[in-house]
């Protein structure tokens, strides 16, 4: 007799994901927020598990709505422009509503998740996807994920500030540090790398050496690269991992990523 294959399933956590909820890793915690129902059962278990040929049939609500699937995990690279806000709200800035990063986007990507949050004076390359665990990947500080960006400043560095801000600087607690400054041709203007992404960090650190960002345009994140996307633009893409930095373990230990 041949033995029978054990049935496949799916665990609430992963069909959440794959809907554009929330990242496996946040799972629990959405469960605890939401009433989620499947086929009308309110499941607050994240060890709840669903067979694989069942998935295409049932019937996922959160909060009373419906919620349609995503059978295939999509990224969307935007190019976002200065005084746009990386947020699924609108948000007022004296007096005036700012338009977010899914007002330049058609209406079914206004539930996707977006890695590398920039702020409204920042320009650049912002990524997308409806695969939680995906964007999870690519923007926890865990991660350690490379962010590349092109700033402008108000006057030009000297060794010593770029050796400073390399090294890394405390500001308000914090310890703050750009793991790579690379002067460009143009005088001013400069390449500048980060691993971990606080809050206005490459700004906070230039404010620190008594410089001004005139502007800064994020250019790369992971795997994914601006290239020749023009200012409020967007392009679907394949999804890509994010390397895999053996170096930043040695000998068992981890390094500081600041």
């Amino acid at each position: 007799m041949s033995e029978l294959k054990p049935e496949k399933t799916v665990r609430i956590g992963k069909l959440l994901a794959q809907a554009g909820l929330t990242s496996r890793r946040e799972a629990a915690a959405f469960l605890s927020a939401h009433e989620v129902k499947v086929n009308d059962e309110i499941i607050k278990d994240l060890n709840y598990k669903i067979s694989d040929e069942h998935i295409s049939s049932l019937r996922l609500k959160v909060d009373g709505k419906p919620v349609v699937l995503n059978p295939v995990s999509d990224v969307l690279l935007l190019n976002k422009p200065r005084g746009v806000a990386c947020s699924h709200r609108h948000q007022m800035i004296r007096g005036k509503q700012l338009k977010t990063v899914f007002d330049l986007l058609p209406v079914e990507y206004a539930r996707w998740f977006f890695a590398g949050r920039l702020d409204v004076s920042s320009e650049g390359l912002v990524v997308l996807s409806n695969d939680g665990d995906h964007i999870y990947a690519l923007s926890h500080p865990s991660q350690a994920v490379l962010k590349k960006y092109v700033v402008k400043t108000n006057r030009p560095l000297s060794p010593a500030e770029m050796q400073r801000m390399e090294k890394g600087i405390m500001d308000k607690g914090e310890k703050l540090r750009c793991e790579k400054v690379q002067p460009l041709e143009i005088p001013a203007k400069y390449e500048m790398h980060l691993r971990e992404g606080k809050n206005r960090e490459i700004r906070r650190l230039l404010e620190r050496v008594g410089v001004i960002a005139r502007q800064l345009v994020r250019t790369d994140l992971g795997p994914y690269q601006l290239g020749d996307l023009a200012s409020g633009k967007y392009r679907l893409e394949s999804k890509k991992n994010p390397p895999v930095l053996s170096h930043l373990t040695q000998g068992g230990k981890k390094h500081n990523k600041a």
